[in-house]
């Protein structure tokens, strides 16, 4: 085949078709990711995105080519004109390849320099869509998002196109000029295999067997790391390959293996040219080349029979538990353990586990955030809030759980209600409803007998009075919920996490004005109710001996306001004198001290009327006697403490003398009396 410019021309036609399907490809997966929100096809639409670069490299390369072409033609016709002899253009040969130097530079470092940055980006995107895809391996909510039908028909559709183009192409690399073009093919190939597993796990899913579409979320991610890390490969090998004259540069983009997909028919010869490229010399002239060329596809055949007769050992994990299908139909349920069934895909075993506490939020998510959570504070979105209608307060409550409330008004409260369950009946569990759809039906009849229940009771009862009594009423109701709808699992707790007002500041605040009100309120109870224990066991000495004491005082005084005899008015007091006495408070202490007082001055007065009567014996016996010893004693009484002198003679003059006593010349002078 000639290399002239019209050959190249239509390498770079050829690799502008395929630039347009590898876009089309890409924006078809990625529109159908986004509606679908398919992970897998949101890979698949990240490498056809990459495959771009290839082609675009392809087309530079070529066109430049073409380019060159021309160039060698024009310089041909210039030396056969002999002007080249003349002095003036002596030099002028070298100077006018300009294009042949700018292939040069393409193969020497735009070629490598994409195919660096297509490793990259099928390396990076690959690595992380598999963490997104462990991810969706390890959870138990995944489900498939049940699209079947246009997944089926994006991954054929990109299978064929990817396939037959990429065959088209790998016919067109077997020329010489066109060896390049393998890197095209092996690209569209590569969107062709992961069209089909597209559609064929979506196909399995579709007869129930979703576990294919499962990993493809990592199988597929893992496919583009090895496609990047063998593009870093292929470009250290060229580093070291060995030239030989004449020799278009391989880019390192050129895949191997997906070049074996795009041209199997010569799977042999490939491996042979690629061997034979990288170490310089030919291979397909050796005995074990020409030995495993004939028996290759013999070997490959072989394997697969075996790959797919594995497909009859089913392992079922110690958490789970599984189920055998035949053809869609159910055939058995089989604990944890090892299985011989049909291959695929006469038999197929879908695993869950069963074994194992499976939890779902019946309400509000629990709070991702660490530390304490105020009413305040936002801990989760406001979007993923659900609310419960509950009664304001414990008077307007009809009466128990389940009864009509008598109030008119509600209040508003988010609550977390956390249910952990286990699958008792894999059988019921799968004729409950699609994988799809089991645990959102589940969460829904629980959300529906919490919020009937807790309806019924107040926020006060709700924020933790009556708490432990909300968590064992809620676990019976839905317990029985499932049971009556044979959902085949075991409710193992369900309970009210966490209550809090909504979100909104104003609305948490006043929920908080209430809340330290009714606070403040019990602790003014509180208090006075501690203060009339301090007084009760201080006058009583004993709480509930005080109460009794206090309740027979009100029958003594009804019995006083009646008019009741006085024997029963006495037998009730001495009632009452037996009850303080036997408390032992200060109301008994005050009593002694009233009977010690009372007979104190009982006998003072007794006392008293006791000496008048011996007074008035002695005055009857000798009345002149009696006053005279009155009178004397009355005035010894009122002389006692002052200076009289009493003297028996008539004259006044008394003379003292007081020298030693004290200082006689200190007592004044009496004034002389005034002569008449």
């Amino acid at each position: 085949m000639r290399t002239d410019h019209i050959t190249y021309r239509k390498a770079t036609s050829i690799s502008v078709i395929g630039l347009s399907l590898q876009a089309s490809m890409a924006l078809a997966y990625f529109l159908y990711s986004v509606f679908a929100l398919d992970s897998s096809a949101w890979t698949a639409a990240i490498y056809a995105a990459a495959g771009l670069l290839v082609w675009i490299g392809l087309g530079l390369s070529f066109h430049q080519h073409k380019l060159e072409r021309l160039e060698a033609i024009e310089a041909e016709a210039f030396a056969a004109s002999g002007a080249e002899q003349s002095s003036v253009f002596e030099a002028a040969g070298d100077d006018l390849r300009v294009q042949a130097r700018r292939l040069q530079w393409i193969h020497r470092a735009l070629l490598p320099g994409m195919s660096l940055l297509f490793g990259a980006t099928l390396a990076g995107a690959g690595l992380w869509r598999f963490v997104e895809g462990r991810k969706i391996l390890n959870s138990d909510q995944w489900a498939p998002t049940g699209q079947f039908g246009w997944a089926i028909a994006l991954g054929l559709s990109a299978a064929a196109i990817g396939f037959v183009f990429g065959r088209f192409v790998a016919g067109m690399a077997k020329q010489k000029p066109w060896a390049n073009l393998r890197a095209g093919a092996a690209v569209a190939a590569g969107v062709a295999v992961l069209g089909l597993a597209v559609a064929g796990a979506n196909f399995a899913a579709f007869l129930g067997n979703s576990a294919g579409l499962r990993y493809l979320n990592v199988a597929a991610p893992g496919f583009m790391i090895l496609l990047g890390a063998e593009v870093f490969f292929n470009f250290i090998l060229n580093i070291y390959r060995p030239r030989r004259a004449g020799d278009i540069p391989r880019p390192a983009f050129d895949s191997r293996i997906l070049g074996f997909l795009a041209a199997p028919d010569r799977l042999a010869k490939s491996v042979g040219e690629a061997i034979s490229y990288q170490f310089g010399f030919d291979v397909t002239t050796s005995w074990f080349y020409r030995l495993l060329s004939r028996t290759l596809l013999l070997l490959v055949g072989l394997g697969m029979v075996m790959l797919w007769a594995l497909s009859s050992l089913a392992v079922v994990e110690p958490d789970r538990k599984g189920l055998i299908t035949r053809f869609g139909e159910l055939k058995r349920e089989v604990p944890s353990g090892l299985y011989i069934k049909w291959p695929w895909p006469v038999e197929s075993l879908e695993t869950y586990p069963a074994l194992r506490v499976n939890q779902i939020q019946v309400a509000t998510p629990s709070p991702s955030e660490e530390g304490p959570i105020l009413w305040t504070t936002t801990h989760v979105k406001a979007s993923e809030e659900v609310y419960f209608l509950v009664q304001p307060t414990i008077g307007l409550r009809a009466g128990e759980p389940g009864q009509q409330p008598s109030g008119s008004d509600l209040a508003l409260v988010s609550a977390e209600i956390p249910l952990h369950y286990t699958v008792t009946s894999l059988e019921k569990y799968e004729r409950l409803a699609p994988p799809a759809m089991r645990e959102g039906l589940l969460k829904a009849v629980a959300a529906r007998q919490a919020l009937e229940y807790l309806s019924s009771y107040s926020v006060e009862e709700v924020l933790g009075a009556q708490r432990l009594e909300i968590n064992r009423g809620l676990h019976q109701r839905i317990a029985r919920a499932y049971d009556a709808m044979n959902a085949g699992v075991q409710v193992l707790f369900v309970g009210v996490a966490g209550v809090h007002p909504p979100q909104d500041e104003e609305v948490s605040k006043s929920f908080e004005k209430v809340v330290l009100s009714e606070q403040a309120a019990e602790t003014t109870l509180e208090r006075a109710r501690a203060s009339a224990i301090r007084a009760r066991t201080a006058v009583a000495g004993d709480v509930a001996l005080s109460s009794q004491i206090i309740a027979e005082l009100d029958v003594l005084e009804r019995l006083n306001t009646a008019g009741a005899g006085r024997d029963a008015v006495v037998a009730q007091q001495q009632k009452i004198d037996g009850l303080i006495s036997r408390a032992g408070g200060e109301a008994e202490v005050m009593m002694l001290r009233a009977r010690a007082d009372r007979w104190r001055r009982h006998m003072e007065e007794r006392s008293r009327a006791a000496r008048h009567q011996g007074v008035l014996l002695a005055y009857k016996s000798a009345p002149g006697v009696f006053r005279a010893q009155y009178y004397l004693d009355t005035i010894a009484d009122m002389a006692s403490d002052a200076r009289v002198f009493i003297s028996a003679f008539p004259t006044s003059g008394v003379r003292l003398n007081l020298e030693d006593v004290f200082d006689v010349a200190a007592i004044p002078t009496p004034p002389k009396p005034k002569e008449q």
